[in-house]
């Protein structure tokens, strides 16, 4: 066990420091990675081990094995599963490795797998590999009623959908034109909210999406209002039937929130699209944390230099000299006697 001693206070004080070895030896001593997938995207992890081992094993965090190299290629897999999931045995000369590949991936796909490898029936710890692998899934559909009335030809539109692991946003698009939306996104345990502006009585597609997603009118059409039996109803109509509008061509997210603003003044619109708070929660976070690491540093400062202050004070400090006045009061008598004596 390693410790740490600080002496700020008299005697001073121990912080023990295992807690902190553990967790060190648990994130560098082992061969282990991350990968990050979204749902539905294809994943492909590389198990290497060496030439000579006798047997390689791959399970799916600490369930039974699903691939034994002794048993070739087939799998210990529902039927379901072995349509999406592979495992190739690549053993070359200097070289060998398993290919392990899921396709479509999905949530339940989530988690550690772990290579083992066996050489004359005893396990190599030391060539354990483990990946963790995340699986990511964006917002559900997203399902849109009309709201409030905005005056004039505008209406708000409240919009939600299932919360997905990824943060998201809504988009909706009106005769082809990004519509603005009138609060930033917000999520309850389960469902994600925004309201967005429209105009009345027109054909309007919605869509959720990531933050970090930007869906285009034409893949926007998870739900829809004011639909009709006309042609406007096209979710992705061609540039020549946007006549109300300015062409997508000299439009930008911004300045159709300004193009809108000068058409309604008299309507708060936040023509902010604000795409991510990550960088404000992470700063509300550590600054809260700075602050009390920078108090601590100050308070254990001044302690140290009042304890080295003390001391420094004690060893200049004169020691009083004691004197024995029994002593003293026989110096004196001896000296009287012996000046009667010569007085005599």
């Amino acid at each position: 066990m390693f410790n740490v001693l600080i002496h700020s206070l008299t005697g001073g004080f121990e912080i023990s420091i295992l807690l902190i070895s553990i967790i060190l030896v648990n994130l560098y001593g082992c061969k282990s990675t991350q990968l990050s997938k979204i749902e539905g995207q294809e994943a492909n992890l590389i198990f290497p081990y060496p030439c000579d081992s006798t047997e390689v094993t791959l399970q799916h965090s600490y369930r039974v094995p699903f691939y034994r190299s002794s048993d070739g290629s087939s799998l210990s897999l529902s039927q379901d599963q072995v349509q999406r999931l592979q495992v190739q045995n690549r053993n070359n000369t200097d070289n060998c490795y398993l290919e392990f590949t899921i396709n479509n991936l999905l949530s339940i796909d989530q988690g550690t797998y772990i290579s083992s490898v066996y050489k004359d029936g005893e396990i190599l710890v030391e060539q354990t590999h483990r990946i963790w692998l995340q699986v990511d899934f964006p917002p559900g559909k997203a399902s849109c009623v009309v709201s409030e009335d905005k005056g004039g030809d505008w209406v708000s539109i409240d919009c939600t959908a299932n919360i997905g692991s990824l943060s998201g946003e809504f988009e909706c698009y009106q005769d082809g034109v990004w519509m603005p939306p009138l609060s930033d996104p917000s999520h309850t345990n389960t469902l994600l909210k925004q309201t967005i502006l429209i105009k009345k009585s027109q054909p309007v597609f919605c869509c959720s999406s990531t933050l970090d997603e930007y869906k285009e009118r034409c893949e926007c059409k998870d739900t829809g209002l004011y639909i009709t039996d006309d042609v406007s109803n096209n979710p992705c109509p061609p540039l020549s039937e946007i006549t109300t509008m300015p062409l997508l061509s000299t439009l930008t997210e911004n300045n159709q929130s300004d193009y809108y603003s000068t058409m309604t003044s008299s309507i708060p619109i936040n023509t902010k699209h604000c795409k991510s708070n990550k960088g404000v929660i992470i700063l509300l976070i550590l600054l809260p944390i700075e602050v009390i690491v920078l108090i601590l540093s100050l308070f254990f400062h001044y302690k140290i230099k009042t304890k080295i202050r003390n001391d420094n004070n004690g060893k200049d400090r004169p020691i009083p000299l004691q004197l024995n006045t029994s002593l003293l009061n026989g110096q004196k008598m001896e000296n009287g006697s012996r000046k009667n004596s010569e007085s005599v």
